[in-house]
């Protein structure tokens, strides 16, 4: 599957192009995706934007310190959906904090392809890394990898 972050097409496994925005593909199935019914739950409160109590949480570890991507699943008190615009650093528990740049998928059973970008210092898309997220009947799951370092999170809202 090939997808675009700006103006030329990359392979999925390549470094995606940082922008804070970027191209979204869209995938459609009218049956239910296998990622709806089969993923990892996350209710960790320290990872929605509104905590700002401590700056030491990272997403280096399990589910996330796997070599390949995950399903994952964001429900309270996280928060129920990746943040969609930037988190200012120093929110959600973390110094880099991470948020969805692409288009969210509407119809059900939708899984849309684009990028989550990192924030750091002034740069609202310092890093980034190609994700998925699919649209299941009042839900949305996240095919996230593991960021690149430490003090890197994925923010809820």
């Amino acid at each position: 599957m090939l997808w675009r972050c700006t103006e030329k097409n990359i392979s999925t496994t390549a470094s995606p192009q940082c922008s804070s925005s970027p191209v979204t593909y869209f995938q459609y199935t009218t049956i239910t995706p296998p990622q709806c019914l089969n993923y990892t739950l996350n209710t960790d409160a320290t990872r929605n934007i509104g905590y700002t109590s401590s700056i030491n949480n990272c997403d280096n570890t399990v589910p996330f310190s796997n070599t390949t991507s995950v399903w994952i699943r964001f429900q309270a008190p996280a928060g129920t959906l990746l943040a969609s615009s930037p988190v200012p650093p120093n929110y959600c528990g973390t110094v880099v904090t991470g948020w969805y740049a692409g288009q969210y998928p509407s119809p059900v059973f939708t899984t849309a392809t684009s990028i989550v970008c990192f924030y750091y210092a002034t740069n609202t898309c310092s890093s980034c890394a190609s994700i998925s997220v699919t649209s299941c009947l009042n839900f949305y799951v996240y095919l996230l990898p593991q960021p690149p370092s430490c003090n890197y999170r994925y923010c809820t809202l």
